[in-house]
């Protein structure tokens, strides 16, 4: 009886340690599956071309200019342009800040004025705050912004379509 119980146990100590060797832990299958988030998100986050947020982004971006331009106008009482550098594709504005343009992104400007130190004129803004009026449209695939410019006012807004 005594060599029958050690037979036994001898199997199941064998069983055990197959079984221990046979399959992955659960530290081990998450481990991996931890590496293959990060090396996923580093795809995405390295992939070339402008998303939707770095669109958006450019949208504010020129936004912030604008009204930068319009503010420096009314404070100094002095006429401020916005104009499109087409070799560097950017917008510069008269205190030389400037918002560069990704070359996957389309501008579509409604109101270009005459030509400026070698640049189209994209905006004028007045001392008393008024602006010749714009839309620039900033898109990409399907995603894509306006940031408008009153005539009137000069208020600016950025609307998303």
């Amino acid at each position: 009886m005594v060599a029958k119980a050690a037979r036994g146990r001898q199997l199941t100590s064998r069983i055990s340690t197959t079984d221990r060797e046979a399959g992955f832990t659960l530290l081990e299958v998450t481990a991996v599956m931890l590496i293959i988030a990060l090396v996923a998100s580093l795809v995405v986050t390295l992939a070339p071309g402008t998303g939707r947020a770095q669109l958006k982004a450019l949208a504010l971006e020129t936004a912030a200019l604008l009204r930068r331009e319009r503010f420096d106008a009314i404070l100094t009482g002095h006429v401020r342009q916005v104009s499109i550098d087409a070799e560097q594709r950017a917008l510069v504005g008269d205190g030389r800040d400037s918002v560069l343009i990704p070359r996957d992104v389309v501008l579509d400007v409604l109101g270009v004025d005459e030509p400026w130190s070698g640049r189209a004129s994209v905006l004028r803004f007045e001392p008393d705050g008024a602006s010749t009026g714009t839309v620039l449209t900033l898109s990409r695939q399907e995603a894509k912004y306006e940031v408008r410019v009153n005539w009137y006012t000069g208020i600016v807004t950025v609307i998303a379509h």
